[in-house]
């Protein structure tokens, strides 16, 4: 088990490829390690860990030249295999000793994000995927944004659909509060769900709400809000107790060239901002004191099968335990 409990041997999404320029490298925080990402002459994402080797000065205030990343401190040059190939100091052409070497981590571009493999295993040839998530286009756009809670918070909301007629009551409204779950499966390993919300009475101004979404390890998910408008996200650990929250929403209705993107960008800030940040937000911050790994005293209903499946998936990938997924138990109405 990981000291901080993130699901092991796994790609993680951690950057917006788009947001990583030449020239310029960036550093982030992921999965409590502090990496630095730049790229080279060919464009390819290099990252290494964010602390030159010499006094541990952030490599990332630096900037790349000659196909280098030059440390901002003394100088020091990391080409993209992560070997110092000059200390400065020393005078150029001068050998550079041993251990002066910064390895390299494992890192991937696709689906236009840069993924990074967090694990002791040789990294797995797929990376995790929805086929039917938005990938870039003049379509679609994302946000995104460090949260202080745990990814397990963020990650059981995405598989929570009964809390809208409570949550969201002022930005949703009309939601009824009754659920009814029409599909609840593994499909491989992905978690996939259809569920409606429900008035106890109808009425024309008692709507049903209709939800279709997946979940897979490790921290992704897909989320069709209405019929051709869908969000893929990750909620990808910062450290055991903050999260870095990506999601990229696209729409089939309006092209880009009639302002489908600029469509797509107010209902990425409208979710983000207004119904995550200043509603779903406090009720996650609220759980969160609780412990963010522990689940134990929770009480689960139908209702919450994803969060079931999801929790029982990840049990088997920290654990390597090859239990049954259902070994979270449900509680149903009228069970003792």
């Amino acid at each position: 088990m990981t000291p901080d409990n993130f699901i092991p041997n796994q790609w993680y999404p951690i950057f917006d490829s788009s947001k990583l320029k030449w020239r310029k490298p960036v550093g982030v925080t992921r999965l409590s390690e502090r990496l630095v990402l730049w790229r080279d002459s060919s464009g390819t994402a290099v990252c290494m860990a964010d602390r030159c080797p010499h006094r541990a000065a952030e490599l990332s205030l630096g900037w790349v030249r000659d196909d280098c990343l030059v440390c901002p401190f003394h100088g020091l040059r990391f080409d993209s295999a992560g070997r110092c190939v000059l200390i400065p100091a020393n005078g150029e052409g001068q050998p550079v000793p041993r251990g002066f070497d910064l390895p390299t981590r494992q890192v991937r571009e696709e689906h236009g994000l840069v993924w990074y493999w967090y694990g002791e295993s040789a990294p797995a040839a797929e990376i995790p995927w929805f086929p039917e998530a938005p990938e870039p286009g003049s379509r679609t756009s994302f946000v995104q944004r460090d949260y202080p809670v745990s990814y397990l918070r963020v990650m059981e909301n995405f598989g929570d659909m009964h809390h809208v007629p409570f949550v969201h009551r002022a930005t949703i409204p009309g939601a009824g509060t009754r659920v009814e779950v029409q599909e609840a499966r593994l499909d491989g390993d992905v978690i996939r769900m259809k569920v409606s919300l429900h008035h106890e009475r109808s009425g024309w101004m008692r709507p049903d709400y209709n939800f279709t979404y997946a979940i897979r390890l490790p921290t992704l998910a897909t989320i069709e809000v209405a019929r051709g408008v869908r969000f893929v996200a990750s909620a990808t650990p910062i450290d055991r107790d903050h999260t870095w929250l990506w999601a990229r929403y696209g729409q089939d209705y309006i092209p880009g060239w009639l302002g489908g993107g600029a469509i797509t960008r107010l209902a990425a800030k409208f979710d983000l901002e207004l119904v995550f940040t200043h509603q779903d937000m406090r009720m996650l911050a609220s759980q969160q004191r609780n412990g963010p790994d522990d689940i134990s005293s929770y009480h689960l209903f139908e209702a919450d099968r994803a969060i079931a499946l999801y929790f029982g998936l990840r049990k088997q990938a920290m654990d390597g335990v090859h239990s049954r997924v259902s070994s979270i138990k449900l509680r149903s109405a009228g069970a003792e």
